[in-house]
């Protein structure tokens, strides 16, 4: 009786004779290239389902700039970046920040104002960029006169002309130039308010900051001008105002 074949690894019975061995190597060469086109098909079917995937990308970066308009659009107002240098501030209730932002933003609408406006490091305080700080400011008086229910959170408007390092030589500076315009007879006081910035007491400052105002005719309840200070932390800002130039809402609500 014949032997039977020996069986490999795999369980296929491996011919014995040189014979059976030669045709099995003759196999090998064409299973090899069955193997190869097998991987080459594999790879182009891999490509051909990478295509759509890469498309809805590069379709979804398409969208994102416009999601990224609407987004900035929606942002709060308080999170908008200044592109320009503030000439106002404005003052707010900081418990009430939110219904701030949309009052400012609407009180700002009416007065015919594309306003910018950024957060400071002070709480209830907004930095605003207009096109005419003091010609808006007198639009925001008129409209509180008469629509006083359209202000409830916000409580000063105060121009600024121009902003310096908050220490006494760099104020002293710019104040000089200011009161450039208090003519020589008219009257005038300094108005002052100081938040994070405590170099030197309230009275010790305003001595220092008026020694540089060469006019005279001081009046602290009826001045033509106003040489107003508004320090908040490393800055300051300074204006040459007249009393209508600031909006003080309580006090317009009470007239």
């Amino acid at each position: 009786m014949a032997k039977k074949a020996r069986k490999g690894r795999s369980g296929k019975s491996r011919p014995k004779s040189a014979k059976g061995r030669k045709k099995a190597a003759a196999r090998k060469p064409a299973t090899k290239a069955r193997a190869a086109r097998k991987a080459v098909k594999r790879s182009v079917s891999k490509k051909a389902k990478a295509r759509p995937k890469a498309a809805r990308h590069a379709k979804a970066a398409k969208r994102k700039p416009a999601r990224a308009a609407k987004a900035a659009k929606q942002a709060p107002l308080g999170s908008t970046p200044l592109r320009g240098t503030a000439n106002m501030i404005v003052t707010f209730d900081p418990n009430h920040r939110g219904t701030a932002e949309l009052e400012l933003r609407e009180v700002l609408k009416q007065a015919g104002e594309k306003p910018q406006i950024g957060q400071t490091e002070v709480e209830g305080l907004f930095k605003v960029a207009v096109s005419d700080a003091k010609k808006a400011t007198a639009k925001i008086r008129n409209l509180c006169r008469s629509n006083p229910n359209l202000f409830s959170v916000t409580h000063h408007y105060t121009p600024i002309d121009r902003w310096c390092a908050s220490d006494v030589a760099a104020m002293q500076n710019v104040i000089r130039a200011a009161s450039q315009g208090i003519g020589q007879s008219e009257k005038w006081k300094m108005g002052l308010n100081k938040r994070h910035w405590d170099k030197l007491e309230g009275v010790q400052l305003i001595i220092k900051l008026t020694d540089v105002v060469e006019r005279k005719n001081v009046d602290l309840d009826n001045p033509g001008k106003i040489v107003q200070v508004e320090i908040i932390g490393k800055e300051a800002g300074v204006a040459l105002l007249t009393p209508n130039d600031i909006v003080d809402v309580a006090k317009e609500k009470a007239e």
